[in-house]
């Protein structure tokens, strides 16, 4: 079974393409990403992301964002661990990831400002 069998339209992304996808992911929601992140870098910045996130007891969008960001870290932290074992499985992780993180920002699409790196998300108040 491929990706077109299951009729997912996803693209096909190689581990170097996935994590540069999740650091600009995670630049999008504020986290200050260094240069070529790792997935473990990664998931230590986005951990951090998530504590703001659930922070904002009055958001149930933060908080619902916050648990996607959490299993994207979960994600990237199983990455991390299985480094160059297992390269299909650690893609597997990555792509899941991105599915993860792009359920989370599509709940801040609409009302969400993109903040400069270093500078946690914020949302526009909806009238």
């Amino acid at each position: 079974m491929t990706n077109s069998d299951t009729g997912n339209p996803r693209p096909l992304l190689g581990r170097d393409d996935a994590l540069a996808a999740l650091g600009e992911a995670a630049r999008w929601w504020g986290c200050d990403v260094p240069e070529d992140p790792g997935a473990g870098e990664l998931a230590e910045l986005l951990e951090g992301l998530v504590g703001r996130l659930r922070a904002d007891q009055l958001d149930e969008r933060a908080r619902s964002a916050a648990e996607a960001i959490a299993k994207v870290a979960e994600a990237l932290g199983a990455v991390s661990r299985l480094g160059g074992l297992l390269p299909a499985v650690s893609l597997w992780h990555l792509r899941a990831a991105m599915e993860r993180q792009q359920q989370a920002r599509g709940r801040f699409a609409r009302t969400a400002v993109p903040q400069p790196a270093g500078n946690p998300r914020s949302v526009v108040p909806v009238s």
